[in-house]
């Protein structure tokens, strides 16, 4: 345990020395009790439980709110709690909920529940934007329970929904002055969307001893001025990682400076091990991923692709002792633009649930060998290569 609390230091003083964690787009927090979600339903179900038990405040800021069966039912919760006087405050990003069904957010805004819009795509609006899009999954409340990780509101989620082709992804629940944390970059969204400065309490502070034994750091990244938050993250856990690297991501497009370091760990002897889709919900990203295996592996990477449903999950574990999981994907737009959340977790137990989940991930996937390509069509081999030569630049 000294050992792993050690190695646990270490990264948090590397990652200060690189001024990391030395602004507020990043809080550490102790004594904190995490709970995993790998099923959407078990998530979904915890946080309606926990917004009927909320006595101050429920915050939400998430990239898709969709109108589905999943949505509406979250919509439901907000607005009854809302209706019994708790402020209950959202933020839905423009993009990640276009599909969504404007009556629902009218209907949660006559329960009393403040709805903004972050960056709308309209340019005659204040505040509008492409680029920079909120893409965390954040709720916080009371300042006593934070759900936060892979999972948007909607029925791709939820095996009840959608059966076996239900989203492979990773959530949590944080209960202790991670909260609080999460907290803090919530307000940074409300007041992107013109919101008044908060006035409500947290149960718990940020700098005091929780109900558990995890200590958590909350990553915050957002837009331009803090687009190096998520990137330094990822390159210090490659940089510290002495044995062992295991990543579950969706979509596998890191800037240039990101690959460099996975290389040059790679190259140095370190196992790196990546588990991807073989078809994610964005074409374009798996073509890229394809583009950069050869070199990869050359370098040593090991490769896995998922083939059971869409795997949508944004995990990293190193050394069997650290472990990053949040919103982040390992792609450019998340590194550089998006507003994201990562935690990174010193728990024992959460390490190891992980490690079982990727286990019983790999039951479902097939390795990448040399000879991958003969399994793709002529087309999206030159595409990849296309991708990838693109990606080599950025």
């Amino acid at each position: 345990m000294n050992e792993k609390m050690a190695h646990f230091g270490k990264f948090i003083k590397s990652c200060w020395s690189k001024k990391l964690l030395c602004d507020e787009s990043s809080l550490r927090t102790r004594g904190n009790a995490v709970t995993l979600f790998f099923s959407g339903d078990e998530a979904y179900a915890a946080m309606v439980d926990e917004i009927a038990q909320a006595r101050s405040f429920v915050h939400l800021e998430m990239y898709m709110f969709l109108s589905d069966q999943v949505g509406q039912e979250i919509a439901r919760a907000l607005s009854r709690k809302a209706r019994t006087g708790v402020a209950v405050r959202v933020v839905y990003d423009a993009i990640g909920s276009a599909e969504a069904d404007e009556l629902m957010f009218e209907q949660m805004r006559d329960a009393g529940v403040r709805v903004e819009v972050f960056r709308p795509v309209a340019p005659w609006r204040k505040r509008s934007g492409i680029l920079g899009r909120n893409h965390r999954k954040n709720l916080i409340i009371d300042g006593r329970v934070a759900f936060t990780g892979g999972m948007n509101l909607g029925e791709v989620w939820s095996q009840k929904a959608s059966g076996a082709g239900a989203w492979r992804d990773t959530h949590m629940k944080l209960e202790g002055p991670a909260a609080a944390a999460c907290q803090h970059f919530f307000k940074e969204a409300w007041r992107k969307v013109g919101g008044e400065t908060l006035s409500e309490e947290c149960h718990y502070r940020q700098d005091e001893l929780g109900p558990g034994e995890s200590e958590c750091v909350i990553v915050g990244g957002r837009g331009i001025s803090r687009r190096r938050a998520i990137r330094r993250l990822y390159s210090r856990a490659f940089h510290e990682a002495q044995d062992l690297v295991v990543m579950t991501v969706p979509y596998f497009v890191p800037p240039k400076r990101v690959l460099d370091v996975m290389r040059r760990r790679a190259l140095a002897g370190l196992e790196v091990r990546v588990l991807v889709p073989r078809n994610s919900d964005v074409p374009f990203a798996d073509w890229i991923r394809e583009g950069l295996y050869s070199s990869l592996m050359d370098d040593g990477v090991n490769f896995s692709e998922y083939t059971a449903s869409v795997l949508h999950a944004k995990s990293l574990v190193f050394d069997h002792r650290v472990a990053i999981v949040g919103s982040a994907n390992f792609d450019y737009l998340s590194f550089s633009f998006n507003w994201e959340l990562a935690v990174v977790l010193d728990d024992p137990a959460i390490v190891s649930q992980l490690m079982e989940q990727y286990q019983r991930d790999l039951e479902s996937s097939e390795k990448v060998d040399w000879d991958w390509a003969e399994s793709r069509p002529w087309w999206r081999r030159v595409l990849a290569q296309i991708g990838a030569a693109l990606i080599r630049r950025l």
